[in-house]
């Protein structure tokens, strides 16, 4: 329990940063963020707003969509004690660089006395937001609570400083130059945290890589595992560096979401700025790994690369052409295989892949139109389908789910079978499993018992591993020969 305000102290006001002090993000780089998001066509006018100056940049962007429904997360031990001060009868002042009009997202948050802001003509950061302060309290006539190298400016001329971040090393110097009052802490990330992020379990979708090297019995040529392997990692880093922008550019959108409120990025536990330089750190060694290894793979990579750029833009919010590229988006990782492995190209692999995913995309999109049926209007934010749009969705899931097996069925009456196999008869059970489970992904579906991206529910579910363990029977049954 904190001691008791001495009658001095509750004279004195504390102003308080808004920008990874009160809340866990950063309104600038969001405004950014959101830009690109909602109006990716005008990506170029960011570059005259940003040479025109941070002023120009930030009244822009605050007039050009309106407001968030979501408000950023709040740092809830210094708001926590900052309603304790109010009430004991100091003064709150909120001191942010943040245009005035970006700040609605944050009415309500707090009840503050004051609010002191940037505006078409000021820059409220730094020296200036200094000399402000001490204009309208006088040299050390306030408190400050900061977080960035910039307010060390006001700091000088605070009575007590009040800083907020995790660093004991920032802290120990912060304590060396200034009266510090008492310290918050920032969340603090864990690799628990940025394995979830990165989506680490997501990694196993690259395990298709390998299959036309499998599907062509490409079991002697031992030093093209190596090559699999390092084609694997190198797709598996571009992956989660996209995965990292999609987050970033649908921040707002997370935040409503009962479960992915709690991303790394839409949670705020840790800086935007540095997922950014992860997720582009990410990439570029992806892509560096992947030219290495053959500089076709590389092409693909960077056609993955900007296909999913183009879906979390753009694509996503498109009905049905959201589908079809996740279903290509998995079937570049077949391409890959084909690249890395030599196999010969074969129209039954592509076929059959790409009506399976085809069907677990829609599979995906159809989980959250259940999800947000009993909304108004029955609408997703962000994306073009409608609760209406059920039926549809299901129906294209379905027919593509059965299609695949059909084409399945076939390619195992083909010579092609024939020549891979000495019992080929066996390779007839690998078509029932698949249609079973198929039809049990869409019969849980339906359910409302499916995760919201099938091939993880499939990676977790004990019934999908007994039906690939049958699969392999049926494998082993019809004797595989090396090519």
């Amino acid at each position: 329990m904190n001691p008791p305000l001495q009658q001095a102290d509750s004279r004195i006001p504390i102003c308080v940063d808004l920008d990874g002090t009160f809340i866990r993000s950063d309104l600038l780089l969001e405004g950014v963020l959101r830009f690109l998001r909602h109006r990716p066509a005008d990506a170029w006018r960011l570059i005259p707003w940003t040479l025109a100056g941070k002023t120009r940049l930030k009244s822009e962007l605050a007039r050009a969509l309106p407001p968030p429904a979501a408000a950023p997360p709040v740092n809830s031990e210094l708001s926590a004690w900052l309603h304790e001060q109010k009430n004991a009868g100091r003064t709150v002042i909120l001191a942010t660089a943040s245009h005035r009009d970006a700040l609605k997202p944050i009415e309500g948050l707090f009840p503050f006395d004051e609010i002191l802001c940037s505006d078409d003509s000021i820059n409220l950061k730094g020296e200036t937001k200094a000399r402000l302060l001490v204009e309208r309290f006088g040299e050390k006539g306030f408190d400050y609570a900061g977080d960035s190298s910039a307010d060390h400016a006001v700091w000088k001329h605070s009575r007590k400083a009040i800083p907020v971040f995790h660093s004991r090393a920032r802290l120990e110097a912060m304590k060396s130059k200034y009266d510090v009052d008492r310290t918050f802490c920032t969340n603090s990330t864990s690799w628990p945290h940025w394995a979830k992020a990165l989506r680490v379990h997501q990694w196993a979708k690259n395990l298709l890589i390998a299959l036309p090297f499998l599907a062509g019995h490409h079991f002697h040529t031992v030093w093209q595992l190596a090559g699999l392997f390092a084609a694997f990692l190198a797709m598996s880093l571009c992956a989660s560096g996209t995965y990292l922008w999609n987050d970033l550019l649908d921040l707002e959108y997370d935040r409503a979401h009962p479960r992915k409120r709690d991303r790394l990025a839409a949670s705020g536990r840790t800086d935007l700025r540095k997922i950014i330089l992860v997720s582009l750190g990410l990439v570029a060694a992806g892509l560096a790994g992947g030219f290495w290894l053959d500089p076709t793979f590389g092409l693909l990579l960077l056609g993955y690369i900007t296909a999913t750029l183009s879906y979390s833009l753009c694509i996503k919010r498109i009905a049905l052409a959201d589908i079809f590229l996740l279903a290509f988006l998995y079937l570049s990782r077949i391409v890959g295989g084909i690249i890395i492995s030599e196999a010969k190209l074969s129209f039954w692999l592509f076929a059959f892949t790409f009506l399976l995913f085809l069907s677990l995309a829609a599979a995906k999109r159809l989980v959250e139109l259940q999800l947000n049926a009993a909304k108004a209007g029955g609408a997703i934010e962000g994306r073009g389908y409608r609760a209406a749009d059920l039926p549809a969705v299901s129906g294209l899931g379905i027919a593509a789910g059965v299609a695949s097996c059909i084409v399945l069925g076939l390619y195992s009456n083909s010579q092609q079978v024939l020549a891979l196999y000495q019992s080929p008869q066996w390779f007839w059970g690998i078509c029932v499993v698949a249609l079973y489970w198929i039809s049990r992904i869409w019969f849980l579906t339906h359910r409302g018992e499916m995760h919201d991206d099938p091939l993880v529910f499939a990676i977790r579910d004990r019934g999908t591993w007994l039906l690939a363990l049958a699969g392999l029977a049926c494998v082993l049954l019809a004797h595989p020969t090396p090519s």
